[in-house]
């Protein structure tokens, strides 16, 4: 078969696409002219494109995205995306390369798959029934994981141009190949195009993919070693819903929707509340779903996941956030701005006189959120969240967590979530829990809808379904771990009721909701670039400082640079495609 030869693929990724998984079986019985007559290969092909997707948040495109936005610091100032932010230029050292190359390896093995209609066409199967079935679900799978990895380089790598245009990304839609190693010509699509590209293969999916993998909701007599359980963790019509829904609230946000076209919204809120509904409904979710349940995050399988990653289990988590007092190295610190920008526990932000914020106590009577997000000054670590505690920290000056220390936070804040509290370092035995990437999950859609909803109908207006004011409330009233209250007494909660009122304070409430809800999950770059939020991008980043009986202060830590609301195309591929445009502020990348 010829490989279609686009003047789109990177030429960093030739290595990998040319050869290594081509290479012949022993009895060299394989090659790339006769490869499509070996249908476990190209099974093989979908099982791969899984297989290159991370599985942890400690990476330097989540965590570490981050900690180059206004939520967190790197304690390590050679960390490269905080030089990154702080305006150096990595040309050479660019962490989000191996990103791109990654999305668009993974593209290469899907199209494989598809193209020609390789993969379907394929018997896997002797019994008839059951090789239509997998077929299917492949098929299905193929076109999931494009959508998802073009949209992956979508929120990456999308800007302005220098040439003043909107663009996207360039689709790889075929298997791409090179004869040589000379000049490509590259062409970015615009943001429209890739959008439209983006959401064809999502239709595409669900009309191949299973409403759920989930064993009770299949049909009487489907193959349980192909549909249900067995393929958790991968793509259904409910994940791909989702990743429609994310889609067009990025396309409809103000830096990419300048002449706010309304109908971009409300596909927005109508694929976030198919996908609350679905979750919602009792028969769809094992045990039925509480919408208000808190978030388990050591819990693969939690019923707030939409589609989770594979799992780790170790310590690395614990390593990476807790101090030297645990053996931890403290990697990252989050930011009194992240800190100020939880409210009080009865729902007021702390600049409101009616929160009875104490700067004297600030750590005193915060949404319970807080505690279960940081570990702040005078904080104890309880085994499991019971019993007597097992450290306590001291971010006074001098003291053994202050910043400034060996393996301490530059932020006298240490990360609490994701933490596995059975877990220390110097345990004889040390314990672990399991943790993955939940790529898609309940709270993003609940925020997208509220979000959406709001800047079609308002915050009350329910023609969706629900109102975005009651979406919210379900977030905000719900507890975040087993024996801690939520916003509001007795379910009150007055300023919820009073952003209600306005669609613009509304809109600002679910902006911080989605900074509390999702912090350290990668996303609020995301979000500050879709915002259009330069000013909240390049504030100085403080952290609290603590002398013996005094009210504590602030200073300055760290403060941003970036030239742009947009991340760079990597340097080196602009050096290698001919006509490439790159993103507007990143001038010197090339």
């Amino acid at each position: 078969m010829n490989k279609t030869l686009l003047p789109i693929i990177l030429l960093a990724v030739l290595p990998l696409s040319c050869t290594g998984f081509l290479d012949p079986l022993p009895n060299g019985s394989y090659n790339s002219t006769n490869y499509q007559d070996y249908p476990k290969l190209i099974a093989g092909y979908i099982d791969k494109a899984y297989e290159l997707l991370p599985n942890s948040y400690l990476s330097d495109e989540f965590i570490g995205m981050d900690a180059a936005s206004d939520d967190a610091i790197f304690r390590e100032e050679t960390a490269q995306m905080h030089q990154l932010s702080r305006g150096i230029t990595l040309i050479s050292n660019y962490p989000l390369s191996s990103c791109w190359e990654r999305d668009y390896k993974a593209l290469y093995y899907v199209n494989l798959f598809l193209e020609d209609g390789t993969g379907i066409r394929q018997h896997y199967k002797v019994d008839t029934m059951r090789d239509s079935v997998l077929r299917r679900t492949l098929q299905g799978d193929a076109y999931g994981l494009r959508a998802w990895y073009h949209f992956d380089l979508l929120r990456k790598f999308s800007g302005t141009g220098t040439d003043g245009r909107l663009l996207g990304i360039s689709p790889m839609l075929a298997p791409t190949t090179y004869e040589n190693e000379g000049i490509r010509t590259y062409t970015r699509q615009t943001f429209d195009e890739s959008v439209a590209t983006i959401l064809q293969d999502c239709d595409s999916a669900i009309v191949y993919l299973p409403v759920a993998n989930r064993d009770f909701l299949m049909d009487e007599g489907s193959p349980d070693d192909i549909l249900g359980s067995v393929r958790y963790k991968r793509l259904d019509r409910a994940s791909i819903h989702a990743l429609k829904a994310l889609v067009y609230l990025m396309w409809a946000s103000p830096a990419f929707n300048p002449e706010n076209k309304s109908d971009r919204w409300e596909k927005a809120a109508q694929e976030a509340f198919r996908v609350m509904e679905y979750k919602m409904t009792k028969e769809n979710v094992p045990g039925g779903f509480d919408p208000r349940s808190a978030v388990p995050w050591t819990d693969p399988n939690a019923p707030e996941a939409l589609w989770a990653s594979n799992t780790t289990k170790n310590g690395a988590f614990e390593q990476a956030f807790y101090p030297a007092g645990f053996n931890g190295t403290a990697k990252y610190g989050p930011t009194q701005e992240l800190a100020d920008a939880f409210p009080m526990a009865n729902g007021y932000p702390i600049a409101d006189p009616r929160s009875g914020y104490d700067p004297a106590r600030p750590y005193e009577g915060r949404d319970p959120r807080f505690y279960t997000t940081f570990f702040h000054h005078g904080a104890s670590v309880k085994r499991n969240g019971t019993g007597a505690a097992m450290y306590t920290f001291d971010m006074q000056k001098g003291g053994k967590d202050a910043a400034g220390g060996v393996s301490t936070s530059p932020t006298n804040y240490y990360i609490r979530k994701y933490v596995y509290l059975g877990w220390n370092g110097y345990d004889n035995t040390v314990n672990t829990a399991p943790h993955c990437i939940f790529f898609l999950r309940w709270t993003e859609m609940v925020l997208a809808f509220a979000e959406a909803a709001n800047r079609v109908a308002g915050p009350l207006d329910d023609r969706f379904g629900m109102s975005a004011h009651d979406a919210v409330a379900m977030l905000r009233r719900r507890p975040v771990a087993a024996g801690m209250g939520s916003i509001g007494a007795a379910g009150e909660d007055a300023y919820l009721e009073e952003c209600s009122a306005s669609a613009q304070a509304f809109e600002a409430l679910v902006r911080n909701e989605w900074r509390l809800e999702t912090c350290f999950e990668g996303q609020r770059l995301y979000h500050l670039f879709r915002w259009g939020e330069n000013n909240a991008l390049n504030a100085p980043l403080h952290r609290p400082v603590f002398e013996d009986g005094e009210t504590p202060g602030t200073e300055v830590v760290t403060q941003r640079a970036y030239p742009a609301l947009s991340l760079p195309i990597p340097a080196t591929e602009m050096r290698k495609t001919h006509g490439m445009v790159q993103n507007k502020g990143w001038e010197t990348w090339k």
